[in-house]
């Protein structure tokens, strides 16, 4: 797979998040101007003058923070190798996907905020590979919600970052296919068949590997095994 792919799915994955992002920049733009607004009606008396500028000076940077980071994610690049924090790239992709999963009744189970996890490579391409699997997952709840749990945890020298969904399952006849470039049995003009190619492809360049299998509950599990920082 060459690198003209990789950024393809990176401009066709991040466009569907553009919704999601616009609805949490409404959420804090909605803030601001309410309290401007607030101070204006108020007459500027100083105490809610104060208490209305840090509202909007908090939600402000809120919005610039979610603009900058989403267009440091969606920028077409060349790979570097440098290490990144995986918790910092989890709590951004939430940010992101926040809608998208909302919309499917799907809830976010994340690892404990003391599950520090440093990884080595290029960060926002293990982003992209990460969103693609998430993605995955919530679209195999389709229609009756649930929890996506992603956990991370160490194991013989290698980070283990596991994302279980409460899906269906994969039929036995399409599961050897699942990682076929272009295959999808999805309608959608959302859905290329990239996203699981894509995400194996990233992960194997950092000299690790993407596995799916069924759950023997329910749903699947999908792990992601890359060499410790």
């Amino acid at each position: 797979m060459d690198r003209k792919a990789v950024e393809q799915h990176r401009l066709a994955l991040f466009g569907r998040m553009v919704a999601g992002v616009a609805h949490e920049v409404d959420n804090h733009l909605s803030v601001v101007l309410g309290f401007a607004e607030l101070i204006q009606a108020s007459g500027g008396g100083e105490k809610h003058a104060l208490d209305g500028a840090g509202k909007i000076l908090s939600a402000g940077e809120k919005i610039a923070s979610i603009i900058k980071k989403f267009s440091y994610y969606v920028r077409p690049h060349e790979p570097v190798v440098e290490p990144f924090s995986l918790p910092s790239v989890l709590s951004e992709l939430a940010v992101f996907s926040r809608y998208d999963l909302g919309r499917g009744n799907v809830t976010l189970a994340m690892p404990g905020e003391d599950a520090e996890c440093r990884m080595r490579g290029d960060g926002r391409d293990f982003a992209l590979a990460l969103l693609a699997v998430l993605l995955n997952g919530t679209e195999a709840m389709a229609g009756k919600g649930g929890t996506l749990a992603v956990d991370v945890f160490p194991r013989e020298g290698a980070w283990h970052v596991t994302i279980a969904d409460e899906g269906t399952g994969i039929s036995p006849a399409i599961m050897p296919r699942i990682f076929e470039v272009g295959f999808t049995t999805k309608p959608s003009s959302f859905h290329s068949g990239m996203g699981l190619p894509v995400a194996r492809h990233i992960v194997s360049g950092m000299g690790g590997e993407l596995s799916v299998e069924n759950r023997s509950s329910v749903g699947c599990l999908a792990t992601i095994r890359v060499p410790a920082a």
